[in-house]
């Protein structure tokens, strides 16, 4: 009877340091895990290199009424053009756009790149978006580096 208790003390004492022995040895040697790196929300400072509305989409090929002549909104008119509605935005766009000429662009979307919309709030302030957002009548800013596209915007699609 004495051996069994000091079997079963000893088997204790040994299980109890293997297990401090892996619990101690699993804090020091973590396993680094590649992150994502990074996406920005905010478009480039720089005035994008297409705009347009969305005509056709198959996959990530996509093919843009690219609006030639697009005149840079000023930080006076982004705040007046803030508090209308969505749908005022909406047709002041139209507006404009219609009396602007257009080239057909057809562009591919790489897989990962940084697609956004508005918010919907009055700071201005983009939400991540998902490619299938990207859809035949969706106005679309496009920023370029050479012919790489680097930032996409889809605009008048917003979460409100």
């Amino acid at each position: 009877m004495k051996n069994i208790i000091f079997g079963l003390i000893i088997a204790g004492i040994v299980g109890g340091g293997v297990f401090y022995f892996i619990s101690s040895t699993k804090k020091d040697t973590q396993i680094a895990v590649p992150s994502m790196p990074s996406q920005s929300l905010v478009s480039p400072d720089r005035p994008p290199e297409i705009n347009g509305y969305v005509t056709s989409i198959q996959g990530n090929e996509v093919i843009i009424a690219n609006e030639i002549g697009v005149k840079e909104v000023t930080a006076e008119e982004r705040a007046r053009r803030q508090k209308l509605s969505q749908e005022e935005r909406q047709a002041l766009k139209a507006q404009e756009s219609a009396n602007l000429s257009k080239e057909t662009i057809n562009i591919t979307i790489p897989v990962g790149i940084t697609i956004v919309k508005g918010s919907g709030a009055a700071d201005g302030t983009n939400i991540k978006a998902e490619m299938s957002e990207l859809t035949k009548g969706v106005y679309v800013s496009i920023w370029k580096t050479d012919n790489s596209v680097e930032f996409v915007k889809l605009k008048g699609i917003s979460t409100q």
